[in-house]
């Protein structure tokens, strides 16, 4: 394989990794206030008013987004990383090797963000 031929799996999943910033970002809100914000409170278990509180609202949001887009975006790789490639005869390894590119762009954001915070 050469150089030229590795550009296009990598820029496409890099590509499809821009729009996966949605899911993952709102993957990333349910772990962090949904998930892991609740906790105890005085010892005891707390409650689902406690947990929730104000971000009851933001939940649903976050969960709706988290699953359509996530769909959507699953859909998208399975259409350029298996679909395209078998159709035209190309090889699917480039391709799938270059999946494990798609967290980069939020990784970078998440690193980014921490930093200019």
């Amino acid at each position: 394989m050469t150089a030229q031929s590795a550009r296009v799996p990598v820029g496409a999943n890099v590509l499809l990794g821009i729009v996966a910033m949605v899911p993952l970002h709102s993957a990333w809100w349910l772990l962090n206030h949904r998930i892991f914000g609740g906790g105890f409170v005085d010892g005891q278990p707390s409650t689902l008013f406690e947990v929730c509180a104000a971000d009851c609202d933001r939940v649903g949001l976050a969960g709706l987004a988290l699953a359509v887009t996530g769909a959507l975006v699953l859909l998208a790789v399975l259409v350029v990383d298996v679909l395209i490639p078998s159709h035209r005869r190309k090889p699917l390894r480039p391709w799938l090797m270059a999946t494990l590119l798609i967290p980069v762009p939020y990784v970078l954001f998440q690193g980014v963000s921490f930093v200019l915070s």
